[in-house]
C-alpha cells in the first residue's frame, strides 16, 4: 500500500467520512423522490426552493439528475433561479426505488 492508500483508509474510517460516503450514494435518490413526488401532486415543474438539497451533496446531485436525464432544469421564472422537472426515466427510476422499499427506509 502506498502513503496515500494508508491515509485514504483512515479518512474513509471516520464516522464523517462515513457520512459523507452514505450521503453520496443516498442523496440523488432522496432528491429524485422528492421532485417526482411534488411533481405527481402539482403537475408542475418544481422551484428550486421547494427542494430538500441542503445535504453535503446539494448542488452535485441536481447536476448529476440533470446529466443521467433524470430531471430536466428549466428557468425558475420570479420565485426561483430554476424548476426542476422528472423525466420519464426519472419517474421510472423513482418508481424502482419506491417498489424497493427505499422511501420507507429512509423517511
Amino acid at each position: 500500500m502506498t502513503a496515500l492508500d494508508d491515509f485514504t483508509a483512515a479518512i474513509e474510517a471516520t464516522d464523517v467520512m462515513q457520512e459523507v460516503l452514505k450521503s453520496l450514494k443516498e442523496e440523488p435518490a432522496l432528491l429524485l423522490g422528492d421532485i417526482c413526488r411534488q411533481y405527481e401532486r402539482t403537475g408542475e415543474p418544481v422551484p428550486d426552493h421547494h427542494l430538500q438539497s441542503a445535504g453535503y451533496m446539494g448542488e452535485a446531485t441536481l447536476r448529476a439528475l440533470v446529466s443521467l436525464g433524470w430531471i430536466k432544469r428549466q428557468s425558475g421564472g420570479r420565485r426561483s433561479l430554476y424548476c426542476y422537472e422528472p423525466t420519464s426515466q426519472g419517474r421510472e427510476q423513482y418508481e424502482k426505488l419506491k417498489a424497493d422499499g427505499f422511501y420507507n427506509k429512509t423517511g
